[in-house]
């Protein structure tokens, strides 16, 4: 009778323990839902902390452009007179110093002009003391108004011409240091033409022995310390892009990112592309830029002002999730699903699930991720 009692009571306890999921009540337990890193570790890793706020996000529309010289540093060299080149001291790819020389041109007309200037020199001694010979005889009242206006005149006259020409041997290299011409007879004839600026000598059309007229182009010299980036950017691009906007210019090629001005944007756009020209000044101290290769511009094409951003290394994916580290107490994080929104090339919009003021990792999270997928979490 007893072993008949016994059976029954047997079986209802088997059936519960079968029944029962033995793991999770202990697994539930034992789960937590924070991680604790200590300071030392903290610091050695390279997280940051700090408080979620708000601020600015620009959205940018990469554009291709092209590099090309600043024609406000391109001089095109004329000699301005006719002759035969006889010297060519420089060579294609020289960088020459401003008034450094760049041809010495044999001129007839050179030597014109200092004979003209002699002829001048004269006349201006023969008008001066005419004046003066007209100037005493009024003063004694022999002479005329008119005479002494007459000589008065010539002499200003006289003057103007002198000037001229000294202007003109001044640009031929025939003044000496004390700005009267030179003595040697044999230079006369002859006149340097000299680099208006510094720059590189991209293009040089003198040849020795040759005639070049007054007018013919001989040399081309580009400074190149600063380029231009020519971008053909849509409408969208430059609706917001204004002279003096300070634009991100990068080169992936040769691993460069540097900061451009936007100093001219076209007001009529091509027909056919339907795109508007946008000319940006970048620095070239180190000659990086140069003409001919291609670069990036990040044109904004949209900006907003946020209550809550991040970093972008702030947020991190887990479990298929977006999620930011929060650091409830000293050392001791939470794991927080975000919802995002706008993003730029460095922050990232907070929607939902962030409130300004709260303490969240912003640099390094990526630490805390490996940590937290290293524990049972």
């Amino acid at each position: 009778m007893k072993l008949f009692l016994l059976l029954p009571s047997l079986s209802i306890v088997f059936l519960a323990a079968a029944c029962a999921d033995p793991a999770t009540p202990k697994a539930d337990l034992q789960k937590s839902t924070e991680l604790t890193i200590d300071a030392e570790r903290l610091k050695r890793s390279g997280v940051e902390i700090a408080e979620a706020s708000g601020g600015e996000l620009k959205r940018t529309l990469p554009l291709l452009g092209n590099i090309v010289p600043n024609e406000h540093n391109t001089v095109k060299v004329v000699a301005g007179i006719g002759g035969i080149v006889r010297e060519i001291p420089v060579k294609v790819g020289d960088l020459v110093p401003a008034d450094a020389p760049l041809a010495v041109i044999e001129s007839k007309e050179a030597a014109d002009v200092a004979f003209q200037y002699l002829e001048q020199q004269q006349r201006s001694g023969f008008a001066k003391q005419a004046y003066d010979r007209e100037k005493t005889l009024l003063e004694k009242q022999i002479g005329t108004r008119e005479s002494y206006q007459n000589a008065q005149n010539d002499l200003r006259k006289s003057y103007l011409d002198l000037q001229l020409t000294t202007q003109k041997l001044k640009l031929l290299g025939l003044l000496d240091e004390k700005g009267q011409m030179i003595k040697n007879r044999s230079k006369i004839s002859s006149f340097t033409l000299k680099s208006p600026i510094e720059g590189t000598l991209t293009s040089r059309h003198a040849v020795r022995g040759e005639f070049a007229p007054a007018d013919r182009e001989l040399f081309v010299l580009m400074n190149l310390s600063s380029v231009w980036l020519e971008v053909k950017a849509p409408q969208t691009a430059v609706k917001m892009a204004h002279v003096g906007q300070v634009i991100q210019v990068t080169n992936e090629g040769l691993g460069v990112r540097t900061r451009s001005v936007v100093v001219f944007v076209s007001p009529i756009a091509d027909a056919t592309s339907r795109t508007v020209l946008v000319r940006l000044l970048l620095a070239n101290p180190d000659g990086q830029w140069r003409p001919g290769i291609c670069a990036t511009a990040e044109f904004i094409d949209e900006k907003k002002t946020v209550p809550v951003r991040l970093p972008r290394e702030a947020v991190v994916t887990l479990d298929d999730q977006t999620s930011v580290f929060v650091e409830t107490r000293p050392g001791v994080f939470t794991l927080r699903r975000v919802v995002t929104g706008l993003e730029d090339s460095l922050h990232v919009e907070i929607t939902h699930g962030l409130n300004p003021g709260e303490r969240v990792v912003t640099h390094h999270a990526l630490f805390l991720k490996g940590e937290w997928l290293s524990t049972e979490h």
